[in-house]
């Protein structure tokens, strides 16, 4: 166990921030619901979000996070929102203001012009005994016990819990809107992102020619001959109409080598697994990940690729490691 004065530092860092989740978890989530309801029932209108100091960075980080879920959202810092800004904010659905104090004559002025405007307010608030926190729609309480560093005054616990809180809000809009990954995709269409999102099978899966294709009459010894020539670690087994009839996997064949004495006499079609999980060339990268990975009784390293019942091609789970980059 380590005596290093700054590993002790940071776990208590660590523990601090997550206690400050938890406490959060069992007293907002139904406030943070609240919010989500009250967005959802003003649409179309847009969201914003405002904050001053590190509350404003944890507010433009939301109201990114907001845009790329299908909230339509803007940040503005809350001094510089009575020099100009006030035109986008006055055609708002909601504003959700982040403040660890929740005082301050600019977040007043705003809560002032909201009220008359009729735009919902909501506030993660760190204190929630603030007097803005009744003149709220809905009040989200990010106070914490103790901020993490070791004289309690830098803004660590105070704007984690904030940030999640907003993350939170942002899975609850998703979840009640079905976004999905297919229409996250369409807002992240470049970079490591875009290819696990955008990419189909059908752009990275070894095609007929580059795979085992045999039928079921032929010989383990064909079998094996097939596969050392086309190590995808999976072949396929296909009738006289291309017709995808089952597959055999380097397991597979290894067990029949080991298991039988006398392979002379026996077929593909008694090795072969039939009726396998299969994957479309139109499903995404991350589809076909996710059918391999949970899989039962544990995940396996190749689908066959089958559109119509015809065999397309294979795709191997270490082709989508490569193709999807974290």
């Amino acid at each position: 166990m380590s005596n290093d004065p700054l590993v002790a530092r940071a776990k208590d860092v660590l523990h601090t921030e997550s206690a400050a989740l938890e406490l959060a978890a069992d007293r907002s989530a139904e406030q943070v619901a609240a919010a989500a309801r009250l967005i959802l029932d003003r649409e179309p209108a847009d969201v914003i979000l405002t904050g001053a100091g590190k509350s404003g960075h944890i507010a433009h980080k939301l109201a990114a996070t907001l845009s790329s879920v299908g909230t339509r959202s803007h940040y503005y810092l809350t001094s510089e929102m009575f020099h100009g800004d006030l035109g986008s904010v006055d055609r708002a659905g909601a504003i959700i203001l982040l403040s660890k104090s929740g005082s301050g004559a600019d977040l007043a002025q705003l809560v002032d012009f909201a009220t008359r405007r009729n735009i919902a307010l909501i506030g993660i608030l760190g204190d929630r005994h603030s007097p803005l926190a009744s003149k709220l729609d809905v009040f989200i309480d990010g106070s914490i016990q103790r901020e993490a560093d070791p004289e309690g005054f830098v803004p660590t616990s105070s704007t984690t819990l904030a940030l999640a809180l907003g993350d939170a809000l942002a899975v609850c809009l998703m979840e009640a809107r079905g976004f999905t990954s297919a229409d996250f995709a369409q807002f992240h269409p470049n970079g490591a992102l875009g290819a696990r999102l955008n990419r189909t099978v059908a752009d990275i899966m070894a095609g007929e020619a580059d795979i085992p294709v045999l039928s079921p009459q032929q010989s383990v010894r064909d079998l094996a001959i097939e596969m050392s020539k086309h190590p995808t670690g999976l072949a396929v087994v296909r009738d006289t109409s291309d017709h995808l009839v089952g597959v055999v996997s380097d397991g597979d064949l290894r067990r029949a080598l080991t298991e039988v004495s006398d392979l002379s006499g026996v077929t593909v079609a008694e090795v072969m697994t039939s009726k396998p999980a299969t994957i479309g060339p139109e499903a995404l990268l991350t589809h076909a990940l996710a059918v391999m990975e949970g899989h039962q009784p544990g995940a396996i390293s190749a689908l066959p690729v089958v559109s119509d019942d015809v065999v397309r091609g294979v795709v191997t789970i270490h082709q989508l490691h490569r193709e999807m980059p974290a």
